[in-house]
C-alpha cells in the first residue's frame, strides 16, 4: 500500500544538495578557525573555563541538530531553510567560542557573531515551521489513507464500522450490496476488468448517494451504505435505484453487472451486531431468490 504518495513523491532524491550543504558547513567552520589563527593568533589574557565549556556545549548541540537534519526525510524547502539556518547559527557559535580563547576585534563580537547567530535562529525557526506543516499534511494524508479503500477511493471497512459504532442510540438504515457472480467476472474477463467494475460501480454509487449517507467498501465485492434514518419507503426507492445503476455497467452486449442488496433498520435500543446480522440475512435471501434484487429484514 502506497502511503501518502503525492506527499512523498515531492521528497525527491537530494543527495547532491546534502553533500553541498555538508561541505559548506564543514568548510565554513574550518575557514573561520583558520582565519582566526592566521590573523588573530593572540590568546586572550583571561580565559574562563566555564565560558569555554558553555560555548563548546552550545556549539556541539547545534552541530548535532545539523547532523540530524541531514539524515531526516524532510521536504526540500524545509531542509534548505534548516540547513542554512543551522550553518549560520553554528558559524556564529564558532566565533563566540573562539572569542573565549583568542583576542578578536570588537566589531566581530558586536556584529558578526550576533548577526550570524540571529539570522541562523530565524531561518531555523522558519524551517521548523515548514517541517511542522509538512508533518501535519503527512499525518492528515496517513489518516485519510487508513480510512480509505485503496482501489475504489471510498471509505473502507474500518471507517464504516467506526462510524456506525458511535450511533448506539440512533435509528438508521443499513444497506449491504454484493456484486452478483463477481468471481466468474474475474475468471472470465480477468482481474483488471473486475477491478474496473468495482471502481466504476463505486463511483456511480458515490455520485448518487446523498452527503448524509456513508458509503464504504467492506471488502472484495461487498459494499455498505449507512442512511441516517429508518424510512422504509426511502430505503426501498434507494435500493431500486442502486439495482438500476449497477445494470448500466456493461460487461458484454449480452451481459451487464447486477447486484444483490440486503436492508435492515436499526431500532434505538438494538445492538450493531444484530443490525449487521439481519442485513446479511436479507442479502442471502436476495441471492437465494435469484439475485439482482433487494430484500428487507
Amino acid at each position: 500500500m502506497a502511503y501518502c504518495e503525492n506527499e512523498f513523491n515531492q521528497q525527491v532524491e537530494r543527495k547532491w544538495i546534502q553533500r553541498a550543504f555538508s561541505s559548506v558547513f564543514i568548510l565554513s567552520l574550518l575557514l573561520i578557525v583558520v582565519l582566526y589563527y592566521t590573523f588573530l593568533p593572540d590568546l586572550d589574557e583571561h580565559i574562563f573555563l566555564n565560558g569555554v565549556l558553555t560555548d563548546a556545549i552550545n556549539f556541539l548541540i547545534v552541530v548535532a541538530i545539523f547532523v540530524i537534519v541531514q539524515k531526516a526525510n524532510l521536504s526540500t524547502t524545509a531542509y534548505v531553510y534548516l540547513s542554512i539556518g543551522l550553518t549560520f547559527w553554528t558559524a556564529g557559535l564558532t566565533f563566540d567560542l573562539l572569542d573565549e580563547i583568542l583576542t578578536q576585534p570588537l566589531f566581530i563580537g558586536i556584529y558578526v557573531e550576533d548577526i550570524l547567530r540571529t539570522a541562523g535562529m530565524l531561518l531555523t525557526c522558519y524551517g521548523l515551521k515548514l517541517t511542522m506543516a509538512d508533518l501535519k499534511r503527512i499525518q492528515q494524508c496517513l489518516s485519510k489513507e487508513l480510512t480509505t479503500d485503496y482501489l475504489t477511493k471510498i471509505a473502507n471497512r474500518r471507517f464504516f464500522y467506526q462510524h456506525i459504532q458511535q450511533l448506539t442510540d440512533q435509528r438508521f438504515t443499513l444497506i449491504i450490496i454484493d456484486i452478483d457472480f463477481f468471481k466468474s467476472i474475474n475468471d472470465e474477463f480477468g482481474h483488471d476488468v473486475g477491478d474496473k467494475v468495482l471502481t466504476e460501480l463505486a463511483a456511480l454509487y458515490a455520485k448518487t448517494l446523498s452527503q448524509d449517507c456513508v458509503f464504504a467498501r467492506l471488502g472484495g465485492e461487498e459494499f455498505a451504505v449507512y442512511v441516517p434514518d429508518d424510512n422504509q419507503q426511502y430505503a426501498i426507492d434507494l435500493s431500486q435505484q442502486l439495482l438500476s445503476i449497477a445494470r448500466t455497467i456493461e460487461l458484454t452486449k449480452q451481459r451487464n453487472v447486477t447486484v444483490s442488496i440486503g436492508v435492515s433498520f436499526k431500532a434505538a435500543d438494538e445492538s450493531l451486531a444484530a443490525v449487521l446480522k439481519r442485513a446479511d440475512l436479507a442479502l442471502y435471501k436476495a441471492k437465494n431468490n435469484g439475485r439482482n434484487q433487494y430484500s428487507l429484514a
